[in-house]
């Protein structure tokens, strides 16, 4: 008899449980989408973008008639978009994830795909939550580019040169996936790189137009660091714990990783806390 209740408030409890679960869903409604056809401003001097979402899919390439171009698809009331556009300045921002009650299922929807001009300069911010993202930004004008998600899945390329120099590359993500291709053709001075546990691919394929500098920060991970065979490349591994494998051809001094290639300098400024490194210097 004992154990039979001891079952049956078991049962009554899991129900419980269930129910509330339920009941922290995040409420959805009818699916609405909204298009955006942004002007390029009167003068084509640096444009401030700034994109936050809330989480979902958001994919971003270049191509736009205007400035901004594309649709943004929604069934969570909460998340209907905010514009401002003023001059140089274009925001589209949601409400944070973390202001919404409810726990999203299947059934929620938030795509983003939209397209950027060409034709200006960009200073470009993206934020967002959860998210899979599919970011091409080749050929884009950037003088600056900020990349803060939440736990993600990223794939950012860069498969035409940046024509102008871009100031700084931030990326910063937490437990997450990411792979970047492409980064010598962004064009950046200065690029920094922070992640939480997960797995990440830095490609550098592409041509340095003058020397540049790579601070990356990672928590337990695997990172992979891929450089083309002609670029001259030292790698500076300042990590206290780390795992360093090698492929291709490098030459090891104290912790020093340098390539034996002649022109701009990539220099790679590496801190982990514990994770494995695979650094690849193609043939």
């Amino acid at each position: 008899m004992k154990k039979q209740l001891i079952a049956a408030v078991a049962v009554l409890l899991f129900a419980g449980f269930a129910c509330s679960i339920q009941n922290l869903q995040m409420e959805t409604s009818e699916t609405r989408t909204v298009e955006i056809n942004a002007p390029l401003p009167e003068n084509l001097e640096d444009t401030e973008i700034l994109f936050r979402m809330s989480g979902g899919e958001f994919t971003l390439r270049p191509g736009a008639t205007d400035l901004v171009n594309g649709l943004i698809t929604y069934n969570v009331e909460q998340w209907e978009p905010e514009f401002t556009h003023r001059e140089n300045l274009y925001q589209i921002k949601q409400s944070d994830q973390l202001t919404i009650s409810g726990i999203p299922t299947d059934d929620v929807i938030n795509t983003w795909d939209l397209a950027l001009s060409t034709g200006v300069p960009i200073d470009l911010t993206i934020e967002g939550g959860a998210s899979d993202n599919t970011f091409d930004l080749s050929g884009l004008q950037l003088t600056n580019l900020n990349i803060l998600q939440g736990a993600s899945e990223t794939i950012l390329t860069f498969d035409q040169p940046n024509p102008i120099e871009m100031d700084l590359l931030a990326f910063t993500t937490g437990a997450s996936s990411a792979k970047i291709f492409g980064l010598a053709n962004a064009n950046f001075n200065t690029m920094t790189f922070s992640g939480g546990a997960g797995n990440y691919t830095l490609d550098f394929s592409g041509s340095l137009s003058h020397d540049a500098s790579v601070e990356l920060k990672a928590g337990a991970s695997n990172l992979k660091i891929i450089v083309p065979s002609s670029m001259r490349v030292q790698v500076n591994n300042l990590s206290s714990v780390s795992v360093i494998n090698t492929e291709g051809t490098w030459l090891l001094t104290d912790d020093t990783y340098t390539t034996l290639e002649e022109g701009f300098l990539l220099t790679i400024n590496l801190n982990l806390t514990v994770g494995n490194v695979t650094l690849i210097h193609e043939d």
